[in-house]
């Protein structure tokens, strides 16, 4: 598969960012080598996070690929309506065992739980530094969030791989509904919108790439530093590539909950329940790639 917008290219600079222990917000702190960084990195929608050197990830990448196998058993688990299970989407290329927060315990092994929640430690960074930034009053960050910046909400820990059986994008363009992603990808693949072209994003060894959602869009809009919605893709996998694996962690606002927008003084400018929000999501999505097909 070919660019459909634009020159595709390398990203010139993609910031990097560590999250830092900071005991004064009881937990772990986004921070990046200068300002000038961040605000490049909240300029283009995406950043590669430093992978802390005790964090172990050949385990959870093992278990990804143990998926391939026809008779593993996690290829079974029940399917909890269109978002959890084993799910082949459509006209793309993904499969993938896509699980929410309150279902790891019951169906990942007990070290994959455990890896999901070192990743809520890592959304949680995110978001309360982009609160941060964004001037709203750290009292609204639970109630602006769906409670995922005070510890709540919900998040998926997805393993997915992509089928070269199945003629299409690897993943089609689009951006994520909820407010951060954490993308484990060792293949590249993965493309970004910049400037109306799509450009590469190069695999950094000991780095995971951070992009921005919808939900977060939403939330900061009236605030006194916005963030967009980086709209990426993945390119088609041929069958003499290697099987491409990638571990997400979607951190999401509660499905059943509510999110408002704040300004920096605290004032409110809306609100929209997750669903109705990621419903106008998918409507218009959907509504892409139809045009795309008839065009």
């Amino acid at each position: 598969m070919g660019s459909s917008s634009g020159t595709t290219g390398l990203i010139e600079s993609i910031p990097i960012a560590a999250v830092a222990p900071d005991d004064s917000r009881g937990g772990g702190r986004l921070a990046f080598s200068s300002a000038a960084d961040l605000d490049r990195a909240w300029n283009l929608g995406v950043f590669y996070l430093k992978t802390p050197d005790k964090l172990n990830l050949e385990d959870p990448r093992d278990f990804g690929r143990s998926l391939l196998a026809a008779d593993s058993p996690y290829r079974a688990i029940t399917q909890y309506g269109e978002l959890e299970g084993f799910i082949a989407l459509e006209n793309n290329q993904q499969t993938k065992l896509a699980l929410r927060r309150h279902h790891w315990d019951l169906h990942y092994p007990q070290h994959i739980a455990e890896f999901g929640r070192c990743l809520d430690s890592f959304g949680i960074a995110i978001i309360r530094e982009v609160l941060h930034q964004s001037g709203i009053p750290e009292n609204l960050w639970g109630r602006a969030s769906a409670g995922y910046a005070t510890g709540a909400g919900t998040a998926f820990l997805n393993f997915v791989h992509y089928d070269t059986h199945v003629s299409a994008w690897g993943l089609r363009p689009h951006t994520d509904y909820g407010f951060v992603t954490i993308l484990d990808a060792i293949a590249p693949g993965l493309q970004v919108e910049i400037d109306g072209a799509f450009q590469d994003v190069p695999v950094l060894p000991g780095h995971f790439v951070i992009n921005f959602g919808e939900a977060l869009r939403f939330i900061t809009a009236y605030s006194a530093r916005p963030v967009g919605a980086v709209t990426h893709r993945v390119v088609g996998q041929k069958a003499t590539d290697p099987v491409r694996h990638g571990i997400v962690y979607f951190a999401n606002p509660d499905l059943d909950g509510e999110l408002w927008q704040f300004d920096a003084n605290g004032d409110s400018g809306g609100n929209s329940s997750v669903q109705k929000l990621f419903s106008m999501l998918e409507k218009n999505l959907t509504e892409d790639i139809h045009e795309n097909r008839m065009g």
